[in-house]
C-alpha cells in the first residue's frame, strides 16, 4: 500500500471509507479545480487508491468469531435465546452458511447485468429466506455492512433487502455513533434512484461505476457546495455516457442551468418538455434560462415575462432587470417601477382615524427602493436617470416633468414614462387613461404597462373609496372657513401623508381652496413645487389657472400646468426640451401664455436658449421676472439690467448661486462685510439674523475690520473712518447705517450718483459694485414710495413748487409764465392808473422765474446745498440758469414725485 495518498488526504492509513471521504471532502475546497488543476487530479486519484486499498483489506466481521465485537456479533445474543446445544449446534454451520450469503451479495453488487435489477435482488432475499430463521437473524447487520461499503448501489434494489430485513424496526438493537450512522445510511436508503437505473444493465461494470459516481458528484456538488465548485467540475471534460431517463435529463437540465452552463441540446430538449407541458413551471423557467446562457436573450424575453405572469417568479425579476440594465437600460426605471408590489388592504372598511390607515398609505416596497439605489449608480439615459433621481431623492417631480412636456403620444418610451409618473401625480382621470391605453407590441413594453395599469387601478380604487380622501376633501371643498380637521393635525401621520399625496396628484383647486391650503397651519409649508406655484400665482399676482374644460384633454391642461411650473422654477434646465414642443396650444387667459411666447419666439441660431429667452424677458411682469431670477445669472448680468428690483435682489442669487457665493468671497472683508450688511438691510427675501450671522461667523484677524462689523452690526459709526482709504466703501458704510437707523431717510441725490458710478465701474470690486445696487435699489424704492401720491405736475401748476419739470417743462412755465405775467400787468394798468404796472410785473415773474427753478431743481435730483448753491447762481447771474436746461433729470422717482412722462409736462 502506497503512503502516498494518505499524505494527500493528510490521514493515517485505514480501511474506514467514511474517514476517507471525510478527508477527501475536507482537502477539497483547497484545491480548485480552476485554480488548482493538478493538485484537484492528484487529490482525485488518492481518494479513489485509498478506496481501493480500504476495499481490499475488507474481510466481513461475522466471521471473525473469536473477536467478535458488540456492534456486530449479534450471533452470541442469539445462542442466548435458543440454548447452548441449539448454539453449539448452529456454531458448526454458521461460517459456511454466512460467508455463502455474504459472498453471494458482494457477487450481487458485482454483476453489472444484475446488481440494478429488482429482480435479482428477489432472488437474492429468496435465497436468502432458504435460510434459517437464527441465520438470517446472524446475516442482519453484517449485510448492511457489505451495503453501506458498496458504491454506486441502486436505492431501489437496496430498499427490497431494507425492508425485508426491517433493518429500521431493529435499530433499538443499536446504540451509541452506530445507530445514528445506521440511520442515517437508511433514510438514505428511503430516497429514490435518480433515474432507472436497469438502463444500465447493459453496460459494463466500469461503465456502470463511472455513470453513477460522475452523476452522484454532481448530486452532491448541487446540493452541499457553492454553485462554482459545481460549474468548475461541469466544464471539465467528461466521456459520460447519460442514460435516456425523464428524470435524469430533468435533473440534468437543473444541475446544467444552476451551474450556469449554456447547452443547446439542454434547451431543445426543454423546449419539447415545455410544449407538452404549458403548465409546468420548471419547465418553462428551465426553457427560458437555457435559452439565456445560450445568448437567445431576445427569444428568452417572453417566457422570463410568462414565467412572472403565472407566479411572480423571484427569478424571472432578477433577469429581467438584469437583461434591462445590459440591452434596454432607458427601460429599467419602468421595469422597477412595474414591479413594484407593496400590498393594501380595502380602504373602505377601515375608518379615517384607525391606527390601520398606515397599511393604506402609498408607498415603495424595500426591495424597489434598493433597486431605484442600485439603478443611481448606473449610467442611464437622461429620461431614466431623471426619473431614478425623482424616486430616489426627495427632490421636486419638475425633472422628470420636463422630459414629460414633450409627450404628445408620438413617442412609445415618453408614454410609458408619462404613466409611470402620473402613479404618483395624476388624478383619477389620468389614471382612467392608464387604465385604458392599449397594449403595445412589443413584450417587454406591454409587460410593464399591465404592471402599471394594475398600480393605476389600484391608486383610483383608493382615491375614490378612502376614508381619509373624504375627510379631507370634505374639509377643502366646504364653503364655511373652518380649521384644519384634528385628523389631519400629525404632519408625520398617515391621513397627513395621504392628504399631500392627493394634493399632488394634480387636482383643479379654486382661489378659495387654494388660500384655504396656503393659510393652513398644516398643508401651509408642505406643499409640492407645482401646488405651491399655482397658489402663489392665483392668490399673490391673480392669475388663476383656468379650469379643465369639457373638450380639453387631461394630458393637455396637465401639460400646460406643469410647463408654467418648469418655466418659474428650473427654466434654465426645461428649455431644451420646451423648445421643441411644438403641438402645445396656450390661451391668451393663461398664465403660461405670456412666458410660452417667449419660448416660442427663440431661435436655433448659435445664441444659446438661456441667454436669447434671459434677454427678451420683459420684468415688469411679474411671471416673467420670477423667471427670470431661476436662470444663471451672473453679477454683471444682474448689475448690467435696469429692470431689476428689490423683488428678487442679490441676496437671493447670493443665497441661492454657489457662482456668487464664490465671486464674493474672493473680496477682502472689508467688501464682504459692507455687502452682507446691505443684503441684511436692503435685501428683500432674506431676514436679518441670517445675514448678521454671517457677518458674525466671518474669520476676522484686524481691529479695523472687527470695528466695522460692529458699526454695521450695532448702527453706530465706523471708529476707523479715517483710515478708510476707499472713499466709496465708506459711503456706501455710512450709507448702509442711515438707511436702516432711519425709516424715513432720503439718500441725497449725489450720493445715488457715487454709488451709480460704483454700480457701472468695472474696474471696481464685483462686491462693492452688487452693495452699491442694493443701496441704490432701497433708496429709490423709498423715494417711489414718498411720491407714490404724487402726481405728475403740469407746467403751468407754478404754485406747486414740491413737484418736477423735465427741461422742455421749464421752458414752457419760464416763457409763458413770463407773458402772462407781462399781460396781467398790462390788463391791470388798463384797469386802474393807481396801480404800478411793471412792479406787478417784476413780482410775479420772480415767482415764476423762483418756482419754475425750483421745480427743476428738483427733477433733477439735487440735495439741499447743491441746490441752494445752484440758485443762488442763478439768481446773481442770470445766464446761468441756461444750466438747468442742459442738465438731464433723474430717471427714477423721488420724493417730488415720479419723473414727468410728456413734453412740457402736458
Amino acid at each position: 500500500m502506497s503512503l502516498n495518498c494518505w499524505e494527500i488526504l493528510g490521514i493515517e492509513p485505514t480501511d474506514d471509507r467514511d474517514a476517507i471521504r471525510d478527508a477527501y471532502r475536507k482537502k477539497l475546497p483547497e484545491h480548485h479545480p480552476e485554480k488548482d488543476p493538478e493538485g484537484f487530479k492528484n487529490l482525485r486519484l488518492a481518494y479513489e487508491e485509498a478506496n481501493k486499498n480500504a476495499q481490499a483489506a475488507f474481510k466481513p466481521v461475522s466471521v471473525r468469531v473469536e473477536t467478535p465485537t458488540s456492534l456486530k456479533d449479534l450471533a452470541q445474543d442469539q445462542d442466548k435465546e435458543n440454548g447452548e446445544t441449539q448454539a453449539g449446534s448452529a456454531s458448526n454451520k454458521q461460517p459456511s452458511e454466512i460467508d455463502s450469503v455474504l459472498e453471494a451479495l458482494s457477487q450481487l453488487l458485482q454483476a453489472p447485468e444484475k446488481r440494478y435489477e429488482p429482480l435479482a435482488w428477489h432472488e437474492f432475499i429468496q435465497h436468502l429466506d432458504s435460510h434459517s430463521i437464527s441465520v438470517v437473524n446472524q446475516l442482519c447487520w453484517p449485510l448492511l455492512d457489505v451495503l453501506e461499503d458498496a458504491e454506486n448501489i441502486s436505492k431501489t434494489c437496496a430498499r427490497l433487502l431494507s425492508e425485508r430485513l426491517r433493518w429500521k424496526q431493529r435499530l433499538s438493537e443499536l446504540s451509541g455513533e452506530r445507530m445514528e450512522l445506521v440511520e442515517r445510511y437508511l433514510n438514505f436508503l428511503d430516497k429514490d434512484d435518480f433515474f432507472d437505473m436497469t438502463q444500465l444493465s447493459s453496460l459494463p461494470l466500469a461503465a456502470q461505476d463511472a455513470i453513477v459516481s460522475h452523476i452522484e458528484t454532481i448530486h452532491y456538488l448541487f446540493w452541499e457546495r457553492p454553485t462554482w465548485m459545481l460549474s468548475a467540475y461541469l466544464d471539465q471534460h467528461h466521456a459520460v455516457y447519460w442514460p435516456d431517463s425523464p428524470e435524469l435529463m430533468l435533473l440534468r437540465c437543473r444541475w446544467y442551468t444552476h451551474a450556469g452552463i449554456a447547452d443547446e441540446g439542454l434547451m431543445a430538449y426543454s423546449l419539447r418538455q415545455m410544449t407538452n407541458n404549458p403548465e409546468d413551471i420548471d419547465w418553462l423557467w428551465l426553457y427560458a434560462s437555457q435559452c439565456a446562457l445560450c445568448g437567445h436573450n431576445e427569444r428568452a424575453l417572453p417566457f422570463w415575462i410568462r414565467l412572472h405572469d403565472m407566479e411572480s417568479h423571484a427569478g424571472s425579476e432578477a433577469w429581467l432587470l438584469s437583461w434591462s440594465q445590459e440591452f434596454a437600460p432607458e427601460r429599467l426605471p419602468l421595469l422597477i417601477q412595474a414591479l413594484d408590489r407593496p400590498q393594501y388592504p380595502s380602504p373602505q372598511s377601515i375608518t379615517a382615524d384607525s391606527p390601520a390607515q398606515s397599511y393604506l398609505t402609498r408607498v415603495q416596497t424595500g426591495k424597489t427602493l434598493l433597486r431605484w439605489s442600485e439603478a443611481s449608480l448606473l449610467n442611464l439615459p437622461p429620461v431614466a436617470a431623471d426619473y431614478v433621481l425623482w424616486r430616489t431623492t426627495e427632490s421636486p417631480q419638475t425633472a422628470i416633468l420636463r422630459h414629460l412636456i414633450a409627450e404628445n403620444g408620438s413617442d412609445p418610451l415618453l408614454r410609458l414614462y408619462r404613466h409611470a409618473a402620473m402613479l404618483h401625480l395624476g388624478d383619477e382621470a389620468l389614471l382612467q387613461q392608464i387604465i385604458d391605453e392599449p397594449l403595445p407590441d412589443s413584450p417587454l413594453d406591454a409587460f410593464i404597462l399591465r404592471e402599471l395599469q394594475r398600480q393605476a387601478e389600484e391608486n383610483r380604487s383608493w382615491l375614490q373609496t378612502s376614508n381619509v380622501i373624504a375627510a379631507f376633501t370634505q374639509w377643502l371643498f366646504s364653503e364655511a372657513s373652518e380649521p384644519v380637521p384634528e385628523l389631519f393635525a400629525d404632519k408625520e401621520g398617515d391621513a397627513f401623508l395621504q392628504a399631500l399625496s392627493w394634493i399632488r396628484r394634480c387636482p383643479w383647486l379654486s382661489e378659495s381652496q387654494l388660500r384655504k391650503l396656503t393659510e393652513s397651519e398644516a398643508f401651509g409649508g408642505n406643499l409640492d413645487i407645482v401646488t405651491d406655484w399655482i397658489s402663489f400665482i392665483t392668490l399673490s399676482n391673480s392669475k388663476p389657472l383656468p379650469a379643465r374644460n369639457q373638450n380639453e384633454y387631461d394630458w393637455e391642461w396637465a401639460r400646460k400646468r406643469y410647463a408654467l411650473v418648469l418655466l418659474l422654477e428650473t427654466p434654465a434646465e426645461a428649455l431644451p426640451m420646451l423648445h421643441r414642443v411644438r403641438d402645445l396650444t396656450v390661451e391668451a387667459d393663461h398664465p403660461l401664455y405670456v412666458l410660452w411666447h417667449r419660448v416660442s419666439t427663440l431661435s436655433d441660431d448659435k445664441v444659446s436658449l438661456i441667454d436669447q429667452y434671459r434677454d427678451g424677458l420683459n420684468l415688469s411682469n411679474i411671471l416673467e421676472y420670477h423667471s427670470w431670477t431661476r436662470l444663471p445669472i451672473t453679477p454683471e448680468q444682474y448689475l448690467a439690467n435696469d429692470q431689476t428690483t428689490t423683488s428678487y435682489s442679490a441676496d437671493h442669487f447670493y443665497l441661492s448661486s454657489a457662482t456668487w457665493r464664490d465671486r464674493i468671497w474672493r473680496s477682502n472683508n472689508y467688501h464682504q462685510l459692507v455687502f452682507y450688511a446691505a443684503c441684511a438691510y436692503c435685501g428683500h427675501n432674506s431676514p436679518v439674523e441670517r445675514f448678521t450671522k454671517i457677518m458674525q461667523e466671518l474669520d476676522l484677524n484686524k481691529e479695523q475690520e472687527t470695528a466695522m462689523r460692529d458699526a454695521l452690526i450695532g448702527l453706530k459709526p465706523y471708529a476707523f473712518a479715517q483710515n478708510v482709504r476707499h472713499p466709496t466703501l465708506l459711503i456706501l458704510l455710512n450709507e448702509t447705517v442711515a438707511l436702516r437707523k432711519n425709516e424715513g431717510y432720503s439718500m441725497p441725490p449725489e450720493r445715488q450718483k457715487v454709488l451709480s458710478d460704483c454700480m457701472l465701474n468695472e474696474k471696481e470690486d464685483i462686491t462693492l459694485r452688487l452693495a452699491a445696487k442694493l443701496l441704490l435699489q432701497e433708496a429709490r424704492l423709498r423715494n417711489t414710495r414718498s411720491g407714490a401720491n404724487k402726481k405728475p405736475s403740469r407746467f403751468w401748476q407754478f404754485w406747486r413748487f414740491n413737484t418736477r419739470l423735465c427741461r422742455s417743462g421749464y421752458l414752457a412755465q419760464t416763457v409763458v409764465g413770463t407773458l402772462a405775467a407781462y399781460f396781467i400787468s398790462a390788463a391791470a394798468i388798463s384797469l386802474s392808473s393807481d396801480i404800478d404796472g411793471q412792479f406787478l410785473f417784476a413780482i410775479m415773474l420772480l415767482f415764476n422765474c423762483i418756482s419754475a427753478n425750483v421745480r427743476r431743481i428738483n427733477d433733477i435730483g439735487l440735495s439741499l446745498f447743491p441746490a441752494a448753491g445752484l440758485f443762488i447762481l442763478i439768481s446773481v447771474l442770470s445766464p446761468a440758469a441756461l444750466l438747468l436746461l442742459l442738465i438731464p433729470g433723474t430717471s427714477s422717482s423721488t420724493y417730488a414725485g415720479p419723473p414727468p412722462q410728456r413734453w412740457f409736462n402736458l
